[in-house]
C-alpha cells in the first residue's frame, strides 16, 4: 500500500472531500483535531511517512492485499465480506428494552464481552447536546446504557481508541462503522511504528451503514426547521417507507429521506463496503422483522463470543431468513457498485484510494443490480 503523511492526506482526501471523519487520524500527532464533526489542520507537517494518511480508510486501500493479510485468502466473497454464519438475533435482558435500537445485540454482546473477561473496556460512540457524535471508552452497563441508540452523523470514534487513557494492559473492544472497521484493519497491518493500542484490540463489532451525514449541514438543516429544540432519538424506517424520524423538545417528527440526502458526506458514496467485512461480528437490522438483529459472524473469537451469548441466554438467534439473506446480498452488492460508478464519476476508478482488479470491478457491475 502507498504510504505518505499529511500532505499526501491533505492532497487526496482532505481536499477531494472523502474524510470521513473516522478519527483513526486525530491524537496521532499535534497537527489535526476533530472539531464539530470536521478533521482540521493546525499546521503543516512534512513527513515523508505518517500514520496519519497510512490509516486514513480513504488513503490507500488495497483490499485483496488487505483481505489476504487478516483472512489469510483473496478478496473474493464480494457480496459481503468473509462470513462462518448468518443469524438474526435479539437480546434476552429486559434491561435493553426500551433504550436500544433493533434488537439490542451489539449492546448485549458488548456488556458480555466485559463481563466475561473477553475484553476489558471497549471503544463506542456517544452523543453530546444534538447528535454530535464522539468516541467513548466504557467499562460497564451504566456507560454502555447511555451510548445506545443511532446517530446517523459520523464522528470521531477512533480518537478515543488514539488518545485513551490506557494503562498498558487493557483488551479493548471498538463498535465501529465499516470506515472505522477499514482504518482498524489498516492499523493491524500498518508497517509504521505503532503507537496506539491496535494489538491489544481483542474485538471488533462492525455495524451496516449505508451512509452518514456531514454533521454541520444536517444541523443547519434541523435548526432552520425545529430551532432551538433538543433533538432526542433518531430512527430510520425500513424499506420501502424510508422515512427519519427525529424526536425535537416533545415532539416526533417525519423526514422524508430524500429531503436529507444531500447532507451525506461525500466519502460515503465512494465506500463499497456495507457491512463492516473487516470486523470479528457485523450487525445490522432485519428489515420487515422490528426488534431484531441480522448478525454476520466473520471470525473464531466473534463465534466463540455469539455461541458464549446464546448458551448463557444473553441473545436468542434463529437462521435468518432465506429471503432476507438474498435481500442483504443484494443491498450490500449494489453498495459496492455505487462506489464503483461514483469513484468512475470522479475520474478516481483507477487512480482513486480504492484498489481492486479489473475482474473484481466486472464481477460485482455485473452480479449487482439496482433495486425498481
Amino acid at each position: 500500500m502507498m504510504n505518505g503523511g499529511l500532505r499526501a492526506l491533505e492532497e487526496r482526501v482532505f481536499d477531494r472531500d472523502l474524510c470521513v471523519s473516522c478519527g483513526a487520524c486525530v491524537s496521532l500527532c499535534p497537527y489535526l483535531r476533530s472539531w464539530q464533526g470536521r478533521i482540521v489542520k493546525l499546521d503543516e507537517c512534512d513527513l515523508a511517512e505518517g500514520r496519519c494518511f497510512n490509516y486514513c480508510p480513504r488513503g490507500k486501500v488495497d483490499l485483496n492485499e488487505l483481505h489476504q493479510r487478516l483472512f489469510g485468502g483473496p478478496y473474493k466473497e464480494i457480496e459481503m465480506g468473509m462470513v462462518r454464519s448468518v443469524l438474526m438475533a435479539r437480546a434476552c435482558d429486559s434491561v435493553w428494552a426500551g433504550r436500544v435500537q433493533n434488537g439490542g445485540v451489539v449492546s448485549a454482546l458488548t456488556d458480555l464481552a466485559i463481563k466475561e473477561g473477553v475484553i476489558d473496556a471497549a471503544v463506542l460512540t456517544d452523543r453530546e447536546v444534538n447528535l454530535l457524535p464522539r468516541g467513548h471508552i466504557v467499562s460497564g452497563r451504566e456507560d454502555i446504557m447511555a451510548c445506545t441508540g443511532s446517530i446517523y452523523t459520523s464522528g470521531p470514534t477512533l480518537e478515543a481508541l488514539n488518545r485513551g487513557p490506557w494503562t498498558g494492559d487493557e483488551r479493548i473492544g471498538i463498535v465501529g462503522l465499516p470506515c472505522m472497521v477499514l482504518a482498524l484493519a489498516k492499523m493491524r497491518t500498518s508497517s509504521l511504528e505503532k503507537r496506539t493500542p491496535i494489538d491489544r484490540v481483542d474485538l471488533v463489532i462492525g455495524l451496516f451503514c449505508t451512509w452518514a451525514l456531514d454533521y454541520k449541514s444536517f444541523m443547519g438543516f434541523l435548526q432552520k426547521r425545529f430551532g432551538d429544540r433538543t433533538i432526542g432519538k433518531v430512527d430510520i424506517t425500513p424499506p420501502p417507507e424510508r422515512i427519519m424520524k427525529i424526536t425535537a423538545g416533545d415532539e416526533l417528527h417525519d423526514i422524508p429521506l430524500d429531503e436529507i440526502r444531500s447532507f451525506i458526506r461525500p466519502g460515503c458514496h465512494v465506500c463499497p463496503d456495507m457491512t463492516s467485512e473487516f470486523s470479528d461480528i457485523s450487525v445490522g437490522t432485519v428489515e420487515g422483522e422490528e426488534g431484531w438483529n441480522t448478525v454476520l459472524v466473520r471470525t473464531e473469537r466473534g463465534e466463540e463470543l455469539v455461541k458464549r451469548a446464546e448458551a448463557k441466554g444473553v441473545i436468542e438467534s434463529q437462521p435468518l431468513p432465506g429471503d432476507k439473506l438474498s435481500h442483504l446480498k443484494e443491498a450490500s452488492l449494489l453498495k459496492k457498485r455505487r462506489a464503483i460508478d461514483a469513484l468512475k464519476d470522479r475520474g478516481e476508478l483507477e487512480d482513486g484510494y480504492l484498489t481492486l482488479s479489473r475482474e473484481l470491478i466486472q464481477q460485482i457491475q455485473s452480479e449487482s443490480k439496482e433495486a425498481p
